[in-house]
């Protein structure tokens, strides 16, 4: 795999973490933090495309849409459908919580 060399501005907090890796971990703690995002933002994007709304971080919202009707059972189909396609594999079959 071929890489580039890039510059970023980081806040100080962000900063101050990395430097407590050791010199030869940071570009890799940063790709795997990059693909996850990006992963992130792949399944936020499939499930806007289901019909889900993108929400930002609220404990309190959250609580009460958690309290409100479920997702319906074609919606996630859907939403695991286009998952399915983005990463170009089948996803498993989803278990019941215990």
């Amino acid at each position: 795999m071929t890489s580039s060399r890039v510059t970023v501005s980081l806040p100080d907090d962000v900063a101050a973490h990395l430097a407590t890796l050791p010199a030869r971990q940071v570009s890799a703690y940063v790709a795997e933090a990059v693909r996850r995002r990006a992963a992130g933002d792949t399944i936020r994007a499939a499930l806007g495309a289901a019909g889900h709304g993108d929400y930002a971080f609220d404990l309190a919202a959250s609580s009460e849409r958690l309290a409100g009707p479920a997702i319906s059972d074609d919606l996630v189909t859907r939403a695991r459908e286009r998952w399915a396609a983005e990463v170009a594999r089948p996803l498993p079959t989803p278990t019941a919580p215990q």
